[in-house]
Formats: structure tokens, sequence, C-alpha cells
């Protein structure tokens, strides 16, 4: 067994946290003490960072009083102001979060290290108009999957459009609701093509090269609203269904491996999964925008644990829609109705590797 399963089940084992109900976060102080997860005396798997909201949250600057906001909000400058309407897709490279923001019709882009704030496709050729999602190079081109106009975008690292996609092969002549989006390996695009139920393959230069899982058509049909979407290091495609509550997983060549999920509100169920991404441990975190929550499950569909706390609270989710995990484990979650970016740090431990 894995050691880190292992470490999961002993603690079941041990009466630490039932086993249908992994224990919740040990809250030092709730205002400014690190709140993890599982509690005490489990060893956390999870760590929260920060939030990001407003520009103050970004900058570091302090709260400001009454007169100084209302100055700052005259001059066009309020750090208080939230940066996001409606927060939904979320990629990350380097020190740089790519959000896109269907209520603004922007994808804003969160620089860490210079706190610096940029929008891209707010006019012009490359206007957005309601973007789904967003992948990222390794040069800083992004990629946009935006259902307002059925098209895939394509812009430089300083924001210019590149090219817009629309035309595809296959059984249907164009996108219909283009939704999820990654980077697989081989450095092409894979996109859900949620009102056609496929998976479409686009190279890097916006070119059509082919529908995915037609090897396990079958399976891939029975999935009647396929939206969110992953791809790990290894090419292993998941996709995620809201509608019947599931998550299936596929080769990278597009075969069935397996599936897990089933509707219900304890933990372990799933009530409407979103974005789904992977740890160095190969576990999925998988975001539920009806419970307001994070499950960790192996590939087997087992619930190890879960994190993050319903409402508006430091650790809190509201209607979170998506997730993104770097090589460094530091995990990302648009966190919708909020209007924010939650952080968290998944726990490793030197002992309990191979």
């Amino acid at each position: 067994m894995n050691p880190v399963l292992l470490v999961f089940a002993m603690s079941i084992g041990a009466g630490l946290f039932p086993a249908s109900f992994p224990a919740a976060a040990e809250t030092v102080d709730a205002s400014t003490g690190p709140i993890v997860y599982p509690g005490a005396p489990a060893r956390p798997r999870i760590r929260h960072i920060r939030s990001i909201r407003k520009k103050s949250d970004l900058t570091g600057v302090k709260k400001k009083g009454f007169f100084a906001k209302l100055f700052s909000a005259l001059s066009g400058g309020d750090t208080d102001l939230p940066i996001f309407s409606v927060p939904y897709g979320i990629a990350v490279l380097g020190k740089k979060i790519y959000v896109t923001d269907t209520g603004d019709g922007r994808l804003t882009i969160l620089d860490l290290e210079t706190s610096e704030i940029k929008h891209v496709g707010e006019g012009g050729d490359g206007r957005l108009v309601n973007p789904a999602n967003v992948a990222v190079d390794a040069d800083g081109r992004m990629y946009v999957t935006d259902s307002g106009d059925q098209s895939l975008k394509a812009y430089s690292p300083d924001g210019k459009l590149l090219w817009k996609a629309k035309a595809t092969g296959g059984e249907a002549a164009g996108l219909n609701r283009p939704a999820g989006i990654a980077l697989t390996p081989e450095g092409k695009l894979l996109l859900v093509d949620k009102g056609n139920r496929r998976l479409v393959l686009f190279s890097k230069e916006g070119k059509y090269v082919g529908d995915m899982a037609r090897h396990a058509k079958k399976d891939f049909l029975a999935l009647p609203n396929p939206v969110n979407l992953w791809v790990d290091e290894n090419g292993t495609i998941f996709v995620n269904d809201p509608l019947v509550a599931r998550v299936h997983l596929f080769t990278s060549t597009g075969a069935a491996i397996s599936g897990f999920g089933e509707q219900g509100n304890n933990p372990g169920y799933l009530g409407r999964p979103r974005g789904m991404a992977t740890d160095s441990d190969g576990y999925i975190h998988v975001v539920d925008g009806l419970f307001h929550r994070v499950q960790i499950f192996n590939r087997e569909g087992q619930l190890l644990v879960w994190y993050g706390d319903p409402g508006g609270g430091r650790s809190g989710l509201a209607l979170p829609s998506d997730i993104f995990i770097d090589q460094d484990d530091v995990i990302y979650i648009a966190d919708t109705k909020n209007r924010r970016i939650q952080m968290f740090q998944y726990i490793t431990y030197p002992d309990e590797k191979k």
C-alpha cells in the first residue's frame, strides 16, 4: 500500500476521524492562526495559505480609513475593491495566476511577485465574450475557451490575440459551448466541447488535430454534461460531469480507464463536481460547487480527506468552480461566489515517501 494511503487508513482505524466523515479543520485562532485539514491528532494534509479578493490582498497594503478609501475610490485607485466579478477558470505559471472572469468578460492575470494586475480580452479582435477556462504554456501564451462566441482564442504573453479557432473536423463542424481546457504532455491543447459531448485536440497554432475519446465513445457519451478537464504529467485525462456527479479517467489516447462518483451530500459523495487537479502523490482533488468543499480521492475513488469550509471565512468556499495545483503542491481555487482566489498547500512528509 502507498505510504500516504497507509497513514490515512491507520488514522481511520485509530479513530482519529470516522471513515465516513474525515476530520474538519484544526484552527488555532479563527482570525489569525493556522487552518489545517484534518484536525489534530492526525497529520495535517492541507494548510490554508491566503485569500486574494482585493488589490490590497495582493499588495499587502493595510486597510485604509473611510476618507482615504473615499479619495482612492474617486481617483480610481481603491485597493479595497474586488478584483473579480465572477472568477471561474484558473491556471498558474510560475508566480502568475490566470483567472477567467465570466462576469467582466476578460482574463485577469495576478502577478504574485510584482503585485501587478493585468487584463486580457477586453476589446478589439481578441475581445472575450464569456470566457470559460484557460490554459497557459511554458512560454506564457494563453489559451482561452469562450462559450460566448463558441471559440478557442490564443494570446501572446503581452495579451495580443494570436489566433481564434471555431471550425473543427470530426462529427461536428464547430465548437459548441467549449469549456474545460488543458495542455497535454505532448504540447497539444485538449478541450471539452460541451455541447457536442466530446474532447477536441488542437495544435498550439490553432489547427484542429482530432477528436478524443473516440475509442470510448459509449463511455464518454454517457456523460450528459461534461464540463471540466485536467491532464496529469503522465497524460491521464480527467473529465467531470456535474449532472451525474461523476469523474471519468481516460488514457492519453482517449480510452476509458475508470470512473467514480455518486450523488449525495455526505463526504465521499459528490453534489456538483467542478474542477479537478492532481497533486504530487497522484491524488485527485475534486471541487464540489454544491457543498462548497474540495475532496481528495485516490484513483479508485476512495475518499481520503476533504478541505474548505462553506461560507466566507478565511478558508471558506462558496460555489467554487475550478482548481489548479502547481509543481510545488500549492493549490489555487476559484472561489466564485466569494469573488476571490483561495490558496492552500498540500503537505507531504519525507518519511512517507517510498
